[in-house]
């Protein structure tokens, strides 16, 4: 799979309007032709977020049925699937059926209808993403690169990089070395933080473990390597982190999404860039990254489903 230019999708999380307002702005750019590469996380959202599932899943298929697309698999594709196996020992879903769990998934149930024949067809579609893609000058993957992890999973990986079907049960199984290493590779690598110290997510939750900035692969403190939201850097103590993270270092530009950065979109480091910025709530725009080939990432090739509203916007 080589190509000169790509054109990487973040985030999209339901939201319909803005996945068709940015194609709509990387046509009137003329580059319609650029094969696009959706970073998965194209479900789930808040109940009280308007979103339009189904538009934005069959609009995304049809791409990648057209040999116009990529998707790789997120953390919420994984968590659908999860949700809706079941083990044949226990008939327990592989996915456990909790308040918070169910909430998360409500929004995507709601629009395929759960345990429907349409249930079982995006579940199925879902199977057939691809953990990760290589094109040989650059990489997607929808939160981590560790290269240990990647040579690690290559059993589990059928020929185009979807999972085995032997590999379902392993993957959700707590302790497994799959399951472990999946958590690194599609919500990012944790730290624990020292005994008593903890800050509070988004949604009000207690965590005690960070997310940690893999692509600054130098020693530094835990609060410098602590990939949290805004406001919560605060609690994160500024002490050295004590742990060896250059194994994390890479020579390969990579796209990730999964973050949920704010602020005007830039580039994490020479070769990492995230694509998402929060699109799944109302007020963030889609944004996308136009690769062109460059070694290096660059804040110009930055794109957003904000750029066509201002171009409408500007010939009224």
């Amino acid at each position: 799979m080589f190509h000169h230019e790509l054109i990487f999708v973040g985030d999209v999380h339901g939201q319909y309007a803005k996945l068709e307002q940015l194609l709509a702005h990387i046509k009137a750019q003329g580059n319609a032709d650029v094969p696009l590469v959706f970073l998965g996380d194209l479900i789930d959202n808040k109940p009280s977020v308007a979103t339009q599932h189904l538009k934005v899943l069959r609009r995304v298929k049809r791409l990648v049925d057209q040999g116009k697309a990529y998707c790789v698999m997120g953390n919420h594709e994984l968590n659908a699937i999860g949700f809706a196996t079941y083990r044949k020992d226990n008939e327990k879903p592989l996915r456990p059926h909790t308040p918070h769990n169910i909430r998360q998934h409500e929004a995507f149930l709601s629009a395929v209808g759960q345990n429907t024949e349409r249930h079982d067809y995006w579940i199925n579609w879902f199977k057939t993403l691809p953990l990760y893609l290589d094109f040989g000058d650059i990489r997607a993957i929808h939160a981590c690169w560790n290269k240990d992890y990647i040579q690690a999973v290559q059993p589990y990986l059928n020929g185009d990089k979807s999972f085995k079907s032997s590999a379902w049960l392993s993957m959700f199984e707590e302790g497994h070395m799959l399951c472990t290493m999946l958590s690194t590779l599609l919500k990012g690598p944790e730290i624990a933080l020292p005994q008593g110290i903890f800050f509070k997510d988004k949604t009000g939750a207690q965590r005690n473990h960070i997310r940690q900035k893999w692509w600054c692969s130098s020693s530094r403190s835990l609060r410098d390597l602590a990939q949290v939201q805004q406001g919560a850097s605060s609690s994160i103590p500024d002490i050295p982190v004590g742990i060896d993270v250059s194994h994390l270092a890479i020579d390969t530009p990579v796209v990730i999404g999964h973050y949920t950065l704010h602020g005007e979109p830039n580039p994490l480091s020479d070769n990492v860039v995230c694509v998402d910025y929060g699109a799944a709530s109302q007020e963030n725009p889609l944004c996308a990254y136009h690769w062109k080939g460059e070694r290096f990432f660059t804040k110009a090739h930055f794109l957003s489903s904000a750029d066509e509203l201002e171009l409408a916007e500007s010939t009224l």
